[in-house]
Formats: structure tokens, C-alpha cells, sequence
């Protein structure tokens, strides 16, 4: 395959000026281009994408083990997320589109393409690879927790790993409940986000959830529908477990800058903030007008180290117990700092579902029975499907009807 640039090269030969071109040399052109794109990821992530090719596999086993101990239906990932996971060298040559036609369009320069592109794909790789390795966690642990029971919420089988839209009610719904050996257990992912609004008032109340830390795992025990809490701050229900998940060799050695600015946007602001940057996503392309500029005070921000911002969750949430996961081997003063704050730490975990195994034991200590829960499996579930089906009714309805009709005869066993 030839190199990004000769492509360019060739596209600048055929087309020295590009104003303006044919349609059927537009196809040629957007071949080339797609040929330009494919040849710039090769040739700066070409080595990673076998690693990615190989956590991939991780993962579909894990999904696997997830349908044999829970028997669900399925999982439900993000857009981009599942974009990736498909097919991760289309994606990221997807990052590269507009900059692709800027540079055919003499809108970027050649080294100008090259600095925006490699950080398109950089930040969209570490992004994903954070994703899948925090994914391959959460559906590992839920297989393990879940092996002999069942999964009670969602109810139609699907566990989702996406929550946009989930929390447009005012709610932070689970992104699944398990019916364990011994109890039930509630799982959220990534979940103190903000939750829909409407006027000032509303954003104010739930101004909490925009700079609420964001911990990677939270899990409750028993049936917790929602942890929404607004009179908390952050306005989140005390969790039982927080799980940290770090991918990176030198996680501990990387530094998250955090909002500190207290002060809530008025709904108006929130408008002119989105207005602003419609058009300077779009705006200018189109030749629209500069919507009026309005002044805000820079926001204050925190840079921490990552250990410590695993301790400002205990900090913070106040968790009855906190589980760090690293896929590699913790420097021995790092683990000790964080053992000593309380913080059990899992290194070396690597991507090897053994290794998740003490985790999963210490989650099913804080599972709690609910007695409004009924688990059936085998021919009765499918005998009330079927006059579920034949009679219209709902599961619980056909229950009922037996019992009553039960009840009529007088039967005792």
C-alpha cells in the first residue's frame, strides 16, 4: 500500500487546483481519499490494532459466558462504542473524513492534517480501549455474580451498556439487577449523569450530577430502581461497592483535571453555550451569522493524580467497600498508599476472568434477599408463556388465574 502522502501527491497531480471536478471524478476522488485514510491509521496504530483485535475477543467471550450463567438476550452498547468493536480500523478512519476532505480541499496543510489526525485517532483509540477494558470487567463480573441465578431487570433480556435517553425521566435507572444465589444485586455503569431539565429551576436542582465525579461501577444490594437522590450532594444514593477499572500500565501516573466551579448555569446561558458552538461546528461552513457572544468566567478546574482521585471517590461517595482493577502489576508504594486509605487493590488482572473471581465473591457478600421475587426456569416458564400467549394476558396475570382457580377447588397438598 502506498503512503498517505504519495496518495495525497497523486490527488494534488490530477487536481491542482480542485475547484471544481465531475462527478465521476468526485468518485475517484473519494476513493482516494478513503485510500489516504486507511494507509495514515495503518501507519500510526497499525501495531496497537492487534492488541485491540485481541481484548476484542475477551470481550465476545465474556458476552458469552454472560448468556450461559444469565441466559440473556443480548447487549446493548453504545453507538461509538459498538462502532468500534465492529470494526475498529473503519472506525478510526472514520475520525479522519472532514480532515481528509480539508486536506484534498487545501483547507489543511499537509502537516496541519497529520497533527489534527493523529489526535483524532489517538484520543478516539484511548477512549475506546478505556471502554472495552471497562466493559469486558462489568459483563465478566455480572457472568460470575450471576452464574445460578438470573437477570431481573431489564426484564426483556438486554443488558445496555448505553445510557443516553435512560435519564430523561429524572431517574438514574440500573443497567441491570441480578437474581443471585444469595440475593439480589443492582449495577450501574458510569452513572452520575445528569438527568433531563427544562427551565432554570430544573437545572438547578440537578446542577449536582453535572460535576459529580463519574466512579466506573457502582453496585447496591438488593432491587435499587434509582439513585437519584436530590437533597444529597452529590445528589447520589451511598453505594455499597465502587469499582475502579485502569487499563493503562502507567495509570497511576496520569492526571485528570476535574471542573471546581461550584456556580450552576442560568438555562439562558446553557442556550447560548449550545447556539455558540452549533456554529462553530456548522456556522461558519454555511456562511450563518455569529449568534451574540456572551461573557462567562473561566471555570476553576483540579488536576489529580489518579490514586488520588480513587481516594476522593471513598471521599466522596462514602462506599461500605472500594475495589481498584488494573489489567497490569501496581508499583508496590502505590498499592500500599491505597490499601492503607482503605482501596482493595486487584493488579495484574490482565484480561484473564480467574483473575475477577475474588471480586466477584466480595460482591456477592452484600447481596440481599428480596422476597418479592419469585425466580422460575425450565417447563413452567414455558407452559405460562404459552397461555400467557392463547389466553392474552400478562405472566403475572396467568399466575394469578391459577392460584385463584386453585383456591375454587380447595385444593391442599
Amino acid at each position: 500500500m502506498s503512503g498517505w502522502k504519495e496518495i495525497y501527491r497523486e490527488i494534488r497531480r490530477r487536481f491542482p487546483s480542485f475547484r471544481r471536478i465531475s462527478r465521476g471524478s468526485s468518485e475517484w476522488v473519494a476513493g482516494k481519499l478513503e485510500e489516504l485514510r486507511a494507509a495514515f491509521v495503518s501507519e500510526m496504530v497499525g501495531d496497537e490494532l492487534k492488541q485491540v483485535f485481541e481484548w476484542i475477543e475477551c470481550l465476545e467471550f465474556s458476552l458469552s459466558e454472560l448468556r450461559r450463567s444469565l441466559n440473556v438476550e443480548g447487549v446493548f452498547f453504545p453507538h461509538e462504542f459498538r462502532s468500534f468493536v465492529a470494526d475498529p480500523s473503519a472506525h478510526l478512519r472514520k475520525k479522519l473524513f472532514i480532515y481528509a476532505m480539508d486536506l484534498a480541499r487545501r483547507k489543511l496543510s499537509v502537516k496541519g492534517f497529520e497533527r489534527k489526525a493523529r489526535q483524532a485517532i489517538q484520543t478516539s483509540l484511548q477512549t475506546n480501549m478505556r471502554n472495552l477494558y471497562q466493559s469486558w470487567v462489568f459483563l465478566t463480573l455480572l457472568g460470575q455474580v450471576g452464574e445460578g441465578g438470573s437477570l431481573i431487570y431489564p426484564e426483556h433480556g438486554f443488558v445496555g451498556l448505553d445510557r443516553s435517553g435512560k435519564q430523561r425521566i429524572h431517574l438514574i435507572p440500573p443497567n441491570a439487577i441480578i437474581q443471585s444465589r444469595r440475593g439480589v444485586l443492582s449495577f450501574f455503569l458510569e452513572a452520575p449523569r445528569p438527568v433531563g431539565w427544562e427551565d432554570t429551576e430544573d437545572l438547578r436542582k440537578t446542577w449536582g450530577l453535572y460535576k459529580a465525579m463519574r466512579p466506573d461501577i457502582l453496585v447496591y444490594g438488593g432491587k435499587v430502581m434509582n439513585i437519584l437522590e436530590p437533597h444529597r450532594d452529590p445528589p447520589i444514593r451511598r453505594p455499597d461497592i465502587i469499582i475502579e477499572c485502569k487499563e493503562l500500565g502507567d495509570w497511576y501516573r496520569r492526571v485528570r483535571e476535574l471542573k471546581a466551579d461550584d456556580r450552576p448555569l442560568s438555562a439562558e446561558e446553557w442556550r447560548w453555550m449550545w447556539l455558540e458552538g452549533l456554529w462553530r461546528g456548522l456556522g461558519r461552513e454555511l456562511g450563518a451569522s455569529r449568534p451574540e457572544t456572551l461573557e462567562r468566567k473561566p471555570s476553576k478546574k483540579v488536576r489529580l493524580r489518579e490514586p488520588e482521585l480513587v481516594k476522593s471517590y471513598m471521599d466522596v461517595y462514602k462506599p461500605r467497600k472500594m475495589m481498584l482493577i488494573t489489567r497490569e502489576k501496581t508499583p508496590g508504594e502505590v498499592k500500599e498508599n491505597l490499601e492503607g486509605y482503605g482501596v482493595e487493590v486487584f493488579d495484574g488482572v490482565g484480561l484473564n476472568p480467574q483473575n475477577l473471581r475474588p471480586v466477584s465473591e466480595i460482591i456477592l457478600n452484600y447481596a440481599k434477599p428480596d422476597r418479592g421475587i419469585l425466580v422460575l426456569r425450565g417447563d413452567i416458564v414455558r407452559m405460562i408463556e404459552e397461555r400467557s400467549r392463547i389466553l392474552n394476558k400478562t405472566p403475572e396475570e396467568v399466575v394469578e388465574l391459577a392460584i385463584r382457580n386453585l383456591e375454587r377447588r380447595d385444593l391442599s397438598y
